[in-house]
């Protein structure tokens, strides 16, 4: 096994995070690790020391590791962003033309409204655009702050704004549940498109939030 190899095959065991994107950097690293060693053998280095020389000068894997899974994670935050900027919307709209279709105008229920609950539907609106519109501006602040942060710490940003648009929407969904079952419970059951997709919106949230949380994974000395 080359200098090369054993090296990329070390780097690839300590990283964990999406197979493509790791795949990505550890074609990046190879590439470079490469590019170094031809210079070197262009030098007049023999193949084998020329890989050595390209490893030390590419630095030790373990400091490198850090490096390269810090990336990883920042990159998995802001493919979260992404589906947080594209799937509530896309939810929220599947709810409620789902509503209409099987169910139709709340209108049909022959109750009026009282005002807190019109309150309530009106907050409900407010809050369930937030996420999106945070995960537009994190991912615009992200280009940004991207030239002045490392990848630690601006993985750390991103992760708290994914957890931020998350928990916006679970209060949404949590005020609309309550306020709707206090003011009428036969109102939960619209229909079983409805509660389909309200079961998987309130997952989704869920599933956004839990990174936010859980810790990183610990790199191998």
């Amino acid at each position: 096994m080359s200098a090369i190899d054993g090296y990329i095959g070390d780097l690839g065991r300590r990283l964990h995070g999406s197979p493509r994107a790791k795949t990505d950097l550890l074609i990046e690293a190879r590439d470079g690790l490469v590019d170094a060693a031809e210079a070197y053998r262009e030098g007049g280095v023999d193949e084998a020391e020329a890989e050595r020389r390209a490893v030390a000068d590419f630095g030790p894997v373990a400091v490198i590791a850090r490096d390269y899974q810090a990336e990883l994670a920042l990159r998995g935050d802001i493919g979260t962003l992404w589906k947080v900027i594209v799937g509530i919307p896309l939810i929220h709209l599947g709810w409620e033309l789902a509503r209409i279709w099987t169910y139709g105008d709340w209108s049909r229920s022959g109750k009026s409204n009282p005002e807190w609950y019109l309150s309530v539907i009106e907050l409900f609106g407010v809050l369930v655009i937030v996420p999106p519109l945070i995960g537009v501006v994190a991912l615009c602040g992200a280009r940004r702050l991207g030239r002045r942060l490392d990848s630690v710490r601006l993985g750390k940003v991103t992760r708290w704004t994914v957890g931020a648009a998350a928990s916006t929407n679970l209060l949404a969904l949590l005020l609309l549940t309550v306020g709707t079952a206090a003011l009428d419970p036969s109102r939960m059951n619209v229909s079983l498109a409805c509660n389909v997709l309200a079961a998987g919106w309130a997952a989704f949230s869920l599933w956004l939030l839990a990174p936010a949380f859980r810790s990183r994974p610990a790199l191998a000395a």
